[in-house]
């Protein structure tokens, strides 16, 4: 199983703190970052094949990796479009590799390695990791499920009629790696695409008539960091599970 980290984007809505930093690197502890707690979290679950997309400030990410290169096998691709495109590119650029099974991972979660050990337990061409929650606001990426699969996926959705949230992390097996290239290489095509999430991908992927499985995961066990106060909440549930402690003294 290979992990696909989405980290190539500036995340200005971090400014003064994404300034000079790609959001990967933010410390959520004592000195850990984001990126490292995501790499201990895919090593428990035991994914050690990462690629990471990698764009805004590039050098300081592959800086970070030199040390974890003997634990895993590290591979960045570098999007010289993500400060014109969104993440749909970003993720179109690391189509040689979903080849055979793959996760991808949106590079602003934080999350257990039970959430991923979950979802490598579906069976599925497709499968997305889902929160569920009482109530949605207008920046989730919502979706709307019926039956065990998903039949919407979009940040357009109304919350009212939202009953699911979409962490941003997915697993492609059997037949889901090509039909996600298929779809990408087709989105890619079209100049209205340059600036959508990959997530419209899936919902192409819905409306050829594909089923979309989910896996869900308790809202403890994963956090997405867009704006300061994720940051203070993060920090405070790594302080809480004694996350750093974990990974400097395995």
């Amino acid at each position: 199983m290979r992990a696909i980290l989405i980290s190539a984007g500036k995340g200005t809505r971090l400014y003064p703190l994404t300034k000079n930093t790609p959001k990967s690197l933010l410390e959520v502890g004592d000195g850990l970052t984001l990126l490292e707690a995501q790499l201990h979290s895919l090593q428990e679950a035991g994914i050690t094949d990462v690629v990471i997309i990698v764009g805004y400030r590039a050098e300081q990410i592959e800086a970070k990796l030199y040390k974890y290169k003997k634990e895993f096998k590290i591979t960045t691709v570098y999007n010289p479009f993500y400060d014109v495109s969104n993440n749909l590119i970003s993720v179109w650029m690391a189509r040689f590799f979903m080849k055979g099974d793959f996760i991808t991972i949106n590079g602003d979660d934080m999350f257990t390695s039970n959430v991923i050990k979950n979802l490598l337990k579906s069976k599925q061409n497709i499968t997305m990791v889902m929160d569920e929650k009482e109530v949605y606001d207008e920046d989730d990426m919502k979706i709307i499920h019926r039956d065990e699969l998903v039949l919407e996926v979009s940040k357009k959705i109304d919350p009212a009629k939202a009953n699911g949230e979409s962490v941003g992390i997915i697993k492609f097996s059997g037949h889901g790696p090509k039909i996600y290239v298929d779809v990408l290489e087709e989105m890619v095509r079209h100049p209205e695409n340059l600036n959508v999430f990959y997530l419209k991908a899936i919902q192409e992927i819905i409306n050829k008539g594909y089923p979309i499985h989910f896996s869900k995961c308790n809202s403890a066990d994963w956090g997405e960091l867009d704006f300061h106060p994720d940051l203070m909440l993060i920090r405070e549930h790594v302080l809480q599970t004694n996350l750093v402690e974990k990974i400097f003294n395995k």
